[in-house]
């Protein structure tokens, strides 16, 4: 693609560009992580246009797509070879030169190549992007400690999902429920039925068919469906199965049909080898791989007194709710389908996760009596988060936040709802009941 169609490219932006712009002037190498179709290459583009808009040279900025047999052909034959291809390209250069490499990990050796651009060429800039974690760690050794910087690229949020429907009314309106807003002591009120009624809608078809930005510019269900089944046949059941090279590829492709159907669940990894005619230790690694190429994520539990707390079984969330329907065949509406619960849980777990601190923790709650909280965050203050999926008419604050508030002391606990706006207070512990379709 030329350079200039880059610079001129309509692109939406993402959450993520406020946390990666300010290191680009520093010296580490920026590594973005992601499934495919999730975005990698438009927010490379993103930062790109970024640089030009504060007064960056267009030929000091450059993209090598390493899908392409020729450019990486240049980038094996080392370092000292790909420089003198830029100089070549561009002459001598002794300014800041900002290098984008798109799908690193096809790279023979990515952590010899960049380290040695890292330390013998300071004035170039590397902004790198993958798709796979455990591809990546195999070919990304001990050399690059200190050296890179990783960001990991989810598919949409629900506000982003609404930014690309251009819905930047209801995005302002989102703005007032931030859950960073609420956590400051912000106060909740009701919404007109303008801005409830559309947001409903939104976010039925959102956690339906994900947050892939593909399917979401596409307003056609059907066309959305062949999308997101091309993403699960290629991607789940093909490139994984080729890059971790799964001997038992049934057995794999089985248990994540059951690990869709699990959603929110707690997760035996006895049960599910029995169930799929594996070893546990073979569930266990393909829980793994599925982890770190992007398609699920174990939430464990919330331990402080190991002795009244139950269980170490984890549960599974998926980090896309239109994949894991895939994975199912059911993307039905939520009023038309007996999983809703979950499927909201998994959209309240997306939000959560991308969200986290770097020194937070997300996890959930059961005791042996089976009180339970659907999440905790650990951060500086603990929070509890409940998922009621339901028409409220009052007030009726969940027996699990009750009984963990009679442990752990808390400022601020959340119950997500169906359409129920409020807030309470219970042992200097502030409750605040929020629609799902409001979370941000």
């Amino acid at each position: 693609m030329n350079l200039n169609d880059i610079f001129e490219l309509p692109l939406h932006k993402r959450h993520i560009l406020n946390k990666i712009i300010p290191w680009l002037e520093k010296n580490q190498i920026l590594l973005i992580t992601g499934s495919r179709q999730v975005g990698k290459t438009s927010l490379l583009f993103l930062l790109m246009q970024y640089l030009i808009k504060n007064g960056k040279k267009k030929n000091h900025i450059y993209y090598f797509d390493l899908e392409d047999f020729e450019l990486l052909e240049i980038c094996n034959k080392g370092a000292k070879y790909f420089v003198q291809y830029l100089n070549n390209i561009m002459g001598n250069f002794e300014s800041k030169i900002y290098i984008f490499i798109d799908e690193i990990q096809y790279l023979d050796n990515p952590s010899n190549f960049l380290k040695l651009l890292f330390d013998h060429h300071k004035n170039l800039k590397l902004i790198c992007s993958g798709s796979s974690t455990l591809d990546i760690r195999r070919k990304f050794k001990d050399s690059l400690v200190g050296r890179k910087l990783t960001f990991e690229l989810f598919p949409l949020s629900f506000d982003e999902y609404l930014l690309f429907k251009q819905e930047h009314q209801l995005i302002n309106v989102l703005k007032k429920y931030n859950l960073n807003n609420l956590l400051q002591g912000k106060k909740v009120s009701e919404l007109p039925s303008i801005f409830t009624n559309k947001l409903e809608i939104y976010f039925d078809d959102f956690v339906r068919f994900g947050g892939y930005p593909a399917g979401v510019l596409e307003s056609n269900q059907k066309k959305k469906n062949i999308l997101l089944n091309e993403i699960y046949q290629t991607y789940v059941r093909k490139d994984i199965n080729q890059i971790f090279t799964i001997e038992n590829v049934s057995a794999f492709n089985n248990l994540v049909k059951l690990l869709g159907f699990q959603t929110g669940q707690l997760v035996n990894l006895k049960e599910l080898a029995t169930t799929i005619s594996v070893s546990w230790k073979t569930v266990e690694n393909y829980l793994f791989i599925l982890e770190n190429s992007f398609i699920l994520k174990r939430v464990f539990p919330f331990f402080s007194n190991k002795r009244k707390e139950l269980t170490k079984m984890p549960k599974i969330f998926f980090n896309d709710s239109g994949l894991r329907n895939q994975i199912i065949k059911n993307n039905n509406s939520l009023e038309y389908r007996n999983d809703a619960g979950s499927l909201v849980e998994n959209f309240v777990f997306q939000l959560l996760y991308r969200n986290l601190e770097v020194n937070d923790e997300l996890k959930f709650w059961r005791t042996q009596n089976k009180n339970e909280v659907d999440f905790v965050i650990e951060s500086k203050d603990v929070i509890p988060i409940e998922v009621k999926y339901k028409s409220f008419k009052s007030i009726m604050i969940p027996q699990g936040i009750r009984f963990f508030l009679q442990q752990y002391p808390c400022k601020t606990a959340f119950v997500v709802t169906k359409n129920f706006v409020s807030e309470t207070q219970i042992k200097n512990c502030r409750i605040i009941f929020l629609p799902a379709y409001l979370l941000n």
